[in-house]
């Protein structure tokens, strides 16, 4: 976004008409710290009115979880300050850790409550008598900003966001369209550069319409319609990754055994094509039934002796993978209330949620909550030791700052940006202090001061390259400044507030550097050994016979999440290890091909006393010594198991079509794992 546009101008002017009506309102109602709904303005705008709403109601939420912990904590600790800090430094890490585990931004509600309770207790606890104060003199101010802040951008010009809503998941779509035409298009050996990109991008929308849903819930009845309407599309396409990719597997495989497409399928895939260019998508219906025909075509001549078993299978798992895309526009373009399995022909279970089934790396949280435990109790042991009566901002933004980034991947580089920010701030205050305020001896005079430094902050704020700097700044500036009904310029109480805040901030980006500090590849790579660890689980279940249809919809969610997290980790950090380990999109469709093959067909596989018990111990092994490490090849003991019960399925699939179906799972089982095995 450019520092001058329409929305830009519009939010920052917005912006600024909310802060100076608080900041009004609160001089006029004589509350202590006015500065706290100016600052709460300021945290609170956002360039779209829902998303103000939201984050408004999850600010006052947090606020008040963390004013009623210090009430009752407050009474029984203040006269012990180790016992006080180590409370309210627990009460921080718990709060993290519940907001840790919520993706969505719902989670600022816990993220907000814990480091509320800091910036209420810590301040106080010189004056215990006035905590009561302090706390409700925090929640008024706060509620008072959110007020000025919904009404101006509800009421004033506010600007929709169900069109972004709208938007994101149609270049979902599109986005998937253009893919799969290419796919189909071009040679497999001639791949876009910007192909990897595309992948990213689309394991990246499942998380940007759940935060767009989350915010217009707030938009009113206007949104409530495409939020329904959206919610299950989202379902349908959050399997369009693993389609294509699959899709593109299957063509690779077919052209590098140069098995050229019968009459027959080649007619089926221009039809297949013709269609997915069309709009609108219609005789879905019957393009589906000509892709099953197809399927049995196949079948027809493979038992016939004119295609080989290889050629059959190949040919018909990319005929399957075309028909599961054509599920998914038809999904998108009727929004069924049916649910499907997009997986597999025959299923007509409900699709599970995949927002249910979000990957928590309980590692990486706790390494998180520990950096904001101790870089919360270290400042304030420091600050008892010191005896500095100024040092309560220490405790205060160390607890603010290790939670504000606990979800970031690295977040030593948006940390120096908050600290760049702090120190615009101390320059701009010492500028406000020095020069400015004591020549505004009215209200008015207040405001034209202030108005230029406000209006410029909102552009700082609107843009995103900027966003950071801009609200470190707007969460510092009211607080250096310290306006007040009887406002006194203090230059030094603001030197001290600033040399407090930065020694906080110090610790938590020391701490953080030593704990937290991860690299995406190391997260990542916790998440695909993870999903390993997941599939090792379900193939024993499936060998069990304690799998489900649910069971196997929910290890797709979980994994496909995965996927999600995974892939824009390894484009950023593509470390060697890494890209060795892959995806986990092929170990999705490995579990759901063992569960296809074993489960769907265990009654007629005990029929003819087919033992896959040796196939699956293989495969354990396999999986076990590919979680130690990435680069681990499957044991030609494995292939021998799955070449031996392929001869041993075809000969009963030669003469019962029932064991068709196994035989079509197992070979894809096969070719997963050994893609150039012949």
């Amino acid at each position: 976004m450019k520092w001058i546009s329409k929305n830009a101008v519009l939010f920052s002017a917005k912006t600024c008409l909310a802060a100076f009506l608080a900041l009004s309102v609160a001089l006029f109602l004589n509350f202590e710290k006015p500065a706290w709904a100016l600052t709460t303005v300021y945290v609170t705008s956002q360039l779209y009115a829902a998303s103000t709403i939201s984050k408004s109601v999850f600010r006052l939420m947090g606020t008040l979880l963390g004013g009623l912990f210090i009430l009752l904590i407050y009474p029984q600790t203040v006269q012990h300050p180790l016992l006080f800090s180590l409370c309210v430094s627990l009460w921080v890490t718990a709060c993290l850790y519940l907001s840790l585990h919520d993706r969505t931004p719902k989670s600022y509600v816990f993220m907000l409550a814990g480091y509320s309770a800091a910036i209420m207790g810590f301040p106080e606890v010189t004056t215990p008598g006035l905590i009561v104060n302090t706390v409700i003199s925090r929640i008024e101010e706060i509620t008072l900003g959110i007020i000025c802040s919904t009404l101006v951008h509800r009421l004033i010009m506010p600007v929709s966001m169900h069109h972004l809503l709208a938007q994101n998941i149609s270049t979902w779509f599109q986005t998937a369209r253009a893919l799969c035409v290419e796919l189909l298009t071009v040679q497999p050996d001639d791949k876009s550069l910007a192909r990897d990109d595309i992948l990213v991008q689309m394991a990246s929308y499942p998380l940007n319409v759940e935060t767009l849903i989350t915010h217009c819930v707030y938009e009113g009845e206007a949104a409530q319609r495409l939020i329904r309407l959206v919610s299950v599309q989202y379902q349908h396409l959050s399997y369009l990754l693993p389609t294509l990719t699959a899709i593109e597997t299957r063509l690779s495989l077919l052209a590098a055994a140069q098995i050229a497409f019968p009459p027959a399928v080649a007619q089926t895939f221009q039809q297949f094509i013709l269609w997915l260019n069309q709009e609108p998508h219609q005789d879905a219906a019957s393009l589906r039934v000509t892709l099953s025909e197809s399927q049995h075509a196949l079948e027809t001549q493979w038992r016939a002796g004119s295609l080989t078993l290889q050629e059959c299978a190949l040919l018909t798992g990319l005929l399957e993978r075309l028909s599961n895309m054509v599920r998914i526009v038809e999904a998108y373009h009727t929004v069924s209330e049916r649910g499907s399995d997009l997986w597999s022909d025959s299923d007509s279970a409900p699709v599970s949620n995949p927002r249910a089934y979000r990957h928590i790396d309980n590692g990486l949280l706790l390494l998180s909550c520990s950096t904001a435990f101790l870089a919360t109790l270290l400042s304030s042991l420091f600050w008892i030791a010191s005896g500095w009566r100024d040092g309560a901002t220490a405790p205060m933004m160390a607890a603010i700052l290790s939670s504000f980034f606990a979800a970031i991947d690295s977040p030593i580089t948006p940390m120096k940006l908050f600290v760049k920010g702090v120190l615009f701030a101390l320059a701009i205050s010492v500028i406000y202090i020095a020069l400015l305020i004591p020549q505004a001896v009215t209200f008015e005079a207040l405001m034209i001061c202030l108005v230029p430094g406000l209006f410029a902050l909102g552009l700082v704020i609107a843009r995103p390259a900027t966003n950071l700097i801009g609200l470190s700044v707007a969460i510092q500036i009211p607080g250096f400044i310290g306006l007040s009904h009887h406002y006194v310029p203090n230059l030094t109480a603001t030197l001290n507030a600033a040399l407090s805040a930065l020694i906080g901030i110090l610790f938590a980006v020391v701490l953080t550097a030593i704990i937290r500090n991860k690299r995406p590849s190391w997260i990542a790579k916790r998440a695909v050994r993870k999903g390993m660890r997941e599939l090792l689980r379900f193939i024993k279940e499936i060998e069990r016979n304690a799998s489900s249809l649910l069971a196997r919809q929910q290890f797709i969610a979980r994994m496909l999440d995965k996927v999600n997290i995974i892939l824009p980790r390894r484009r950023l950090d593509p470390d060697p290890e890494l890209m060795a380990g892959g995806d986990l999109i092929a170990e999705a469709w490995l579990g759901a091909n063992c569960f296809d093959y074993y489960a769907r067909h265990r009654e007629v596989l005990e029929r003819y006393c087919i033992d896959s018990g040796q196939m699956f111990h293989e495969l354990a092994l396999f999986l076990k010594r590919r979680m130690r490490l990435f680069s681990a090849m499957p044991h030609q003991d494995l292939l021998d198991e799955l070449s031996q019960l392929l001869l041993t399925l075809e000969r009963c699939a030669r003469s019962d079509h029932a064991m068709f179906m196994p035989l079509l799972y197992l070979y894809n089982i096969r070719a997963s794992l050994f893609p150039q095995a012949r």
